[in-house]
């Protein structure tokens, strides 16, 4: 990783009800993607976790700093030197059955440098058959949070949270350059909207979207989408998968963002 420059790996898994299993699995791959030449891998949205039925990671619940998936995060983060941004596990809110669904990022060393609790919460009918309410037994997190690493600017989201522009237009004026997204969108909508949404979300704000997504049907039989990918400033796609469990890594050239904003200085032409 040089000043202006991040190799960074996108974990794919169709996690199950198990959370050994699915550590054993994300670890393998974040090892492979490291020995890849990733600087940090990004985990998708309940990595650890997909529930079987609703409440399932109550019994999963953990304090901050505290926690079998925290020590495991740092460990595999320290042991494969790698930044590792942890998709989200359940984290006590204070409020009773109501966790928040944090995203903690780890340094290459394994200490903990932010997390973001996931703002928006899934409380829609995909169709008549495929209802979701997460607001039931999660809590909204409130505060946007970026970090900075060797220069280069970072701004944390997750999932549903791309539907809504205003919180990536707080992180364009904080000047990130790459916005990570860890999610486990639906096959329903993501067919539709997962990869118009990345890149809007891009050409909006002129910076790099980064998506790692769950997929393929799970324990509770709900099905997710895939197409993990990297999305550029101009809005094209510059690497991705497709359905399969797995890994992708790719280079961003952070340059390529002070390039386009020079022939293209849209920000600075707002007028509302």
């Amino acid at each position: 990783m040089s000043s202006k420059t991040i190799n960074i790996g996108l974990i794919q898994m169709s996690s199950s009800s198990e959370v050994e299993a699915n550590l054993q699995k994300a670890e393998a791959l974040i090892r492979a993607s490291a020995h890849d030449g990733a600087d940090m891998v990004v985990l998708p949205e309940t990595f650890a976790l997909m529930e079987k039925y609703n409440g399932q990671k109550l019994g999963f619940v953990e304090k901050h700093k505290e926690g079998p998936i925290q020590d495991w995060m740092r460990r595999v983060a320290q042991e494969n030197r790698v930044i590792v941004v942890g998709g989200t596990i359940a984290i006590e809110s204070g409020v009773e059955e109501r966790p928040f669904a944090r995203c903690y990022v780890y340094d290459a060393q394994g200490d903990s440098i932010t997390y973001y609790d996931k703002i928006h919460m899934f409380d829609v009918a995909v169709k008549d058959d495929e209802v979701y309410s997460e607001s039931d037994n999660t809590l909204a997190g409130d505060e946007v949070k970026t970090f900075t690493i060797n220069g280069i600017n970072f701004g944390l989201s997750v999932c549903y949270d791309l539907r809504f522009p205003e919180l990536y237009r707080q992180y364009q004026k904080s000047a990130v350059d790459i916005i990570l997204a860890p999610s486990a969108f639906t096959l329903k909508t993501g067919e539709v909207h997962w990869q118009l949404l990345l890149q809007a979300r891009a050409v909006e704000n002129l910076c790099f979207v980064v998506a790692s997504n769950q997929t393929g049907e799970h324990d509770n039989k709900r099905k997710t989408y895939g197409h993990s990918m990297f999305v550029g400033p101009w809005g094209e796609v510059l690497d991705a998968m497709e359905s399969e469990e797995g890994y992708i890594n790719h280079t961003l050239d952070i340059e390529q963002i002070e390039t386009i904003k020079k022939r293209f200085p849209v920000h600075t032409h707002r007028r509302l």
